[in-house]
């Protein structure tokens, strides 16, 4: 997730293996970069159960751990997930915060232990959790966005191939929608793409 606001529109599928994912696509293992550890928190339930999501994450090395807060309007797609999107490094504490005012927070905070506590007075609280392994990638020739996820709480042994592609407004978000569409019809993916997105199937695998 990169600094800023955009919409982000992503298919998805499950394979029961890397190699099963290289040979449905076969520019996709070129396209990944190396593995990265996460772990991401959906905080504020209330706000959940109104069709948006506001996430606190973290990427893991073994000489930094860098953290992350994001936040997601309502999916506006059909075929894909379409959703407005913002995200911000809080690493280092955070300054002209573009998410934070949206909650009623100030703009500027010193570290991400502050940010962190400001959220959960605000009563921005964590209900779920859950970490893994991703591989992110690009590829040029088509503008795509690639992943490659192993999250055993959503997924047990299976792997998930998510497509994304970016846009800066909704009616170029929509005909990205359609590229997608048209890149699952070429690979032969339309039957096994499923419109649950990671913390909705962490939330029904939680609560039912």
């Amino acid at each position: 997730m990169s600094d800023g606001q955009s919409y982000e529109i992503e298919i998805r599928f499950c394979v029961s293996s890397p190699e099963e994912a290289y040979a449905l696509l076969p520019f996709f293992e070129q396209s990944l970069r190396a593995p990265k550890r996460w772990a991401t928190d959906i905080i504020g339930r209330d706000l959940y159960e109104t069709g948006r999501l506001l996430r606190l994450g973290r990427t893991l090395s073994p000489d930094r751990t860098r953290y992350w807060l994001g936040y997601k309007g309502p999916d506006l797609g059909t075929v894909a997930n379409i959703r407005q999107e913002w995200g911000e490094e809080i690493t280092d504490g955070i300054r002209a915060s573009a998410i934070l005012p949206m909650l009623k927070l100030a703009a500027d905070y010193p570290t991400h232990d502050a940010v962190i506590d400001a959220l959960t007075q605000a009563g921005y609280t964590s209900f779920m959790h859950f970490a893994g392994v991703d591989r992110l990638g690009y590829y040029a020739p088509l503008d795509l966005h690639t992943k490659l996820c192993q999250c055993e709480a959503i997924l047990d042994q299976q792997y998930l191939i998510e497509l994304e592609m970016g846009a800066a407004s909704l009616e170029a978000a929509l005909a990205a929608e359609a590229r997608l569409q048209a890149i699952a019809t070429e690979y032969r993916l339309t039957e096994r793409l499923f419109h649950d997105e990671p913390p909705t199937l962490l939330y029904q695998r939680t609560f039912g």
